[in-house]
């Protein structure tokens, strides 16, 4: 990445997301994101991660699935305790009913349904990915 394509300081610049399964994930992110995801793994500057990481953007993200073993796999969302907080990355949708529909074709679970935050500053969502992580999604209307 050269200097002048530099995100902000501050911004999310990287962002990896834990699989079980890369083919599953790759299905179900570009299918709910539309995120380019590279056909070929990469492998892993990292020991005990998975051996290989198969990169993806969209627009100014960037990323990787990491490829976890399912013993090694920290969910971020615990049935157990579902009042814990963990790290949610949001992501900006146009419909949320029509991405939450996405989100349950590709395996994944509603987890908070569309809500709407008020003060005219939209609604947000939440589900459960194909591997189990939490994700947000958020829409103006």
């Amino acid at each position: 990445m050269s200097d002048s394509k530099l995100p902000p300081y501050g911004q999310i610049c990287w962002l990896e997301v834990p699989v079980t399964d890369i083919e599953r994930a790759k299905d179900f992110y570009t299918s709910v994101f539309n995120w380019e995801c590279s056909p070929q793994g990469t492998p892993s500057p990292l020991t005990g991660a998975g051996d290989v990481i198969h990169m993806f953007t969209k627009g100014g993200l960037h990323g990787a699935f990491v490829t976890v073993a399912e013993d090694c796999m920290v969910k971020a969302y615990d049935e157990k305790s579902p009042g814990k907080a963990p790290v949610l990355p949001t992501f900006c949708v146009e419909s949320i009913e029509e991405t939450l529909k996405v989100v349950e074709s590709k395996g994944g679970r509603l987890h908070v349904p569309k809500t709407e935050i008020g003060g005219g500053m939209g609604f947000f969502a939440r589900f459960i990915d194909s591997e189990g992580n939490l994700q947000g999604i958020w829409a103006q209307n």
